[in-house]
C-alpha cells in the first residue's frame, strides 16, 4: 500500500509540474491490456507519453540508483508498445515522445512532499 501511496504522490506532483510548464494532461493511467502509461500529455507540437518513478528521499545515495534506471528493458517495451496502441487507435496528429520524470519526496507530518532534489524531467528518455 505504501509504494501505491507514494506512486500516486509521484504521478500527482509530476502532472503539476508538467501543468506548470505548459503541457495539457490528456490522461492518467491510460491502460491497453495490462500495460499501462502514467500520463499522456500534450503541447502545441507533441503528444508525450510520461513514465513516472517516484522514490523517498532519505538524503543518503540509494541503493537502487536514480529513480529512471528503474525503466529497464522490459518496462520500455511496454512504455512503447502502449504508446504504440495509443497512436493506432486514436491517430493523434502531434509528433509523439517518450519520457521519464523522476520525483523525489519526503515524507512529512503523515504527508508526501516534494524533497530538495524535486523532479526531473527526462525528455526523450527511450531513443
Amino acid at each position: 500500500m505504501r509504494n501505491r501511496e507514494i506512486g500516486n504522490a509521484g504521478e500527482a506532483l509530476a502532472c503539476e509540474y508538467l501543468l506548470s510548464r505548459g503541457y495539457s494532461i490528456v490522461c492518467r493511467n491510460y491502460r491497453c491490456g495490462h500495460l499501462e502509461t502514467d500520463i499522456i500529455c500534450e503541447d502545441a507540437t507533441h503528444i508525450l507519453f510520461v513514465e513516472v518513478k517516484t522514490r523517498l528521499d532519505t538524503g543518503a545515495p540509494s541503493r537502487f540508483g536514480r529513480p529512471g534506471a528503474a525503466v529497464d528493458a522490459k518496462k520500455r517495451r511496454h512504455i512503447t508498445a502502449c504508446a504504440e496502441e495509443y497512436i493506432y487507435k486514436y491517430r493523434p496528429a502531434k509528433k509523439p515522445r517518450i519520457d521519464v520524470i523522476e520525483v523525489y519526496l519526503l515524507l512529512r507530518g503523515g504527508r508526501y512532499v516534494l524533497a530538495e532534489r524535486g523532479i526531473r524531467h527526462i525528455e526523450n528518455a527511450l531513443l
